[in-house]
């Protein structure tokens, strides 16, 4: 079963709202971790993060595995220790929750997380992977649509930035 991806906050806020710039982007990957039949994990901490504002449609809920924030993964996102993190201007709170969604995709041994948060979220999984404590890897919205994520080699494709809503012809 391939290793799965971590669905932030922001990318959830993406895929559900038209009006966000890399709504496209965000329904692209959607579909491409349901045709590829990738584990999509949610975290809890997500889950309370979205619903503040809108309820979670069914159908995504039933194409997640929805990860309670357990032992092993408060253990592990101390040992991240968010004292070292760069904040920007996001708040502690923030700044731990987001540790905290990190710490999950860690423990479930998850290939990817991705957000649409550039700032933070991303830049956190970016460092942890620099330090070797982690070999999660970030995926960007902003930085469209990009397959070779999800190649062994990571070798880009010509024009891989697809931010369009149709599927890619196949030949």
């Amino acid at each position: 079963m391939p290793a799965g991806v971590v669905l932030d906050t922001r990318f959830l806020i993406t895929l559900a709202d038209e009006s966000r710039a890399n709504h496209k982007t965000a329904r692209r990957y959607w579909r491409h971790f349901t045709e590829q039949n990738l584990p999509m994990f949610l975290p809890t901490i997500v889950v309370s993060e979205f619903c503040i504002k809108q309820p979670i449609p069914p159908e995504l809920l039933r194409a997640c595995v929805v990860l309670p924030f357990n032992w092993d993964d408060a253990i592990k996102a101390a040992e991240l220790d968010v004292s070292k993190a760069e904040r920007g201007r996001e708040s502690r709170v923030a700044l731990k929750d987001d540790l905290k969604i990190i710490a999950q995709g860690i423990v479930k041994d998850a290939a990817w997380i991705i957000t649409d948060d550039a700032d933070t979220l991303y830049k956190y999984v970016a460092r942890l992977r620099a330090e070797d404590k982690t070999k999660l890897q970030p995926i960007k919205l902003g930085d469209g649509f990009d397959p070779s994520h999800f190649e062994p080699d990571r070798q880009h494709k010509l024009g891989f930035a697809d931010t369009t809503d149709e599927p890619e012809n196949e030949e």
